[in-house]
């Protein structure tokens, strides 16, 4: 029976994580170019760093018209998302990407870069727009996006001596180790921080974890020599 819960919940968590969606929110002015992005067009986007959770989200925004105005817009649709590295994957918000004149949408990147993605990638958006006179129009948009090896402390998604428990869990967890540790973060599936704690550098600690959504989270532990990696389930 624990076994047949713990595999639904494995489902339930990669669902969601499959299925989330950006907020938008847009923050910038369409102009005589019929289009906006934030960040902006041939920016960067934020950095990531391999083997660590990682998520941003970009705004797009459409108007009504383009090359100054000779071209009356009638909607926008992204039709994918390329470039981006092992690990990470996008969702879009609307769901199909189609983006009514004078209407904003937005692209989610989340997931964790693999342990050899070091690199600077070109992350392009590639849009077709519908348009009168000129029918519909293929479009890129792209941005920068640098993911920085795993130097100093290196990330390692297992350690003997380390150890949290019980796993699934519905109110705490007990997390302990040979070594002492300091600061402790809880990153859900998006890559988001949810809770920060500081151990102390005690060798055990336990933490509060019953106002968590249920779901697939991720326990991060540093003890000045190692970023110590485990998945949990919050049931």
């Amino acid at each position: 029976m624990k076994k047949t819960l713990l595999f639904a919940a494995l489902v339930i968590g990669g669902l969601s994580q499959l299925n989330a969606q950006c907020t938008i929110s847009p923050g910038c002015s369409t102009g005589t170019d019929g289009y906006c992005t934030t960040p902006t067009a041939s920016t960067s986007i934020p950095n990531g760093t391999a083997s660590l959770p990682y998520n941003t989200v970009i705004q797009l925004s459409i108007g009504s018209s383009a090359f100054g105005g000779a071209a009356v817009i009638s909607s926008a649709t992204i039709t994918s998302v390329t470039g981006l590295p092992t690990g990470l994957s996008y969702s879009l918000n609307p769901t199909n990407g189609v983006m009514p004149a004078n209407s904003n949408a937005c692209i989610l990147i989340a997931g964790t870069p693999g342990a050899a993605t070091a690199g600077t990638y070109t992350v392009t958006a590639n849009v077709s727009i519908s348009t009168t006179p000129f029918g519909v129009i293929p479009g890129t948009v792209y941005w920068s996006l640098t993911i920085d090896a795993a130097t100093g402390i290196q990330a390692y998604a297992q350690a003997s001596d380390f150890f949290i428990s019980p796993n699934p869990t519905t109110s705490e967890l007990v997390v302990s180790s040979t070594s002492h540790f300091g600061k402790i973060q809880i990153i859900d599936a998006l890559g988001k921080v949810v809770i920060s704690h500081d151990a102390n550098y005690a060798s055990k600690t336990t933490i509060d974890v019953q106002n968590l959504s249920k779901g697939v989270y991720f326990l991060q532990a540093n003890d000045g020599s190692r970023l110590i990696t485990r998945k949990f389930i919050k049931d």
